[in-house]
């Protein structure tokens, strides 16, 4: 095991897995580019994984980094098994095949090679780092303050198993992504000019998020049921405000997993959709946190 401290190894960890967690969200799209772009994130981080494992391992006649990843998964699982290695020999020639050929997996086997994957992370992080790969949490990479404890309330709501409060509160979190970004991209003079019967500032940014989103249908499912609008009074711009409904869960596995799609949507989408300076520094207590 390579030594650095934990506070030398939780960065990169995170870094790591927010990358993973990005390929999954490529995943879901299911079309060419975002299988391609899948398949090179897994392949990414395993190899990120195994070079900084390797870091202590001398090389004949070459310093690490001139080494390739093949030969320094078979270095490595020569000295101490890897499991899935096998698997990993496979992902790399599929990544090479996909990078250099263009001949992109399908559907089903970036499926089955983001579970090796995950996998081959949890029992990384374990045994190369000492840290358990569940504990590294992302919503700490979340910029907007009030946006990150809310996220946090829910998974903690998740795990009391009050799914409706989480609902809500995951919904909230995305919608405050959305009405934050929306501040930045809708043009408030806009405002109370009529196309039928939709306001034209609400046109507007609902144009700027597709266009944001067009390379991602899956997001932009989960995105354009949030109405969000500018609040006015006496004719002038207050605040902008959302609005949407609130999907139901049958258990907690089902509430965790759409917990991870609101995730990554924010992850992902938080850096293109408004710069640094929108998102909020600082956020009231949270009572649900303090009582968890």
């Amino acid at each position: 095991m390579i030594e650095l401290t934990e506070n030398e190894n939780t960065p990169f960890l995170t870094n790591m897995k927010l990358i993973y967690q990005h390929g999954v969200s490529h995943s879901k799209n299911k079309t060419k580019i975002h299988r391609l772009f899948a398949i090179h994130n897994y392949h990414y981080v395993v190899e990120q994984i195994v070079r900084e494992h390797a870091r202590d391992m001398s090389f004949k006649d070459a310093t690490l980094h001139r080494i390739n990843f093949e030969a320094i998964l078979k270095r490595v699982h020569k000295k101490e098994s890897i499991p899935y290695y096998d698997r990993l020999l496979e992902l790399n020639m599929i990544r090479n095949n996909a990078e250099h050929y263009y001949i992109i997996p399908d559907v089903e086997t970036v499926a089955l090679h983001s579970g090796i994957v995950l996998d081959f992370l949890k029992w990384s992080y374990n045994n190369y780092f000492d840290i358990d790969y569940e504990s590294l949490a992302l919503e700490c990479m979340i910029q907007d303050a009030p946006t990150r404890r809310v996220m946090r309330e829910a998974k903690a709501l998740i795990e009391k198993g009050d799914l409706k409060d989480a609902s809500n509160k995951m919904v909230e979190g995305l919608g405050a992504l959305k009405f934050m970004s929306f501040a930045y991209l809708a043009d408030p003079r806009a405002k109370g000019t009529l196309v039928g019967k939709t306001d034209l500032s609400e046109i507007l940014a609902d144009l700027a998020f597709k266009i944001i989103l067009v390379q991602d249908e899956w997001a932009l499912r989960k995105f354009m049921p949030i109405k969000t609008f500018f609040e006015s009074k006496n004719g002038k711009v207050t605040g902008v405000r959302s609005k949407y409904s609130l999907p139901v869960f049958k258990d907690k596995e089902m509430a965790r997993k759409y917990y991870e799609d609101i995730l990554h949507i924010i992850l992902t989408y938080q850096d293109r959709m408004a710069p640094p300076f929108v998102w909020r520094k600082k956020t009231r207590k949270s009572e649900i946190l303090q009582e968890t």
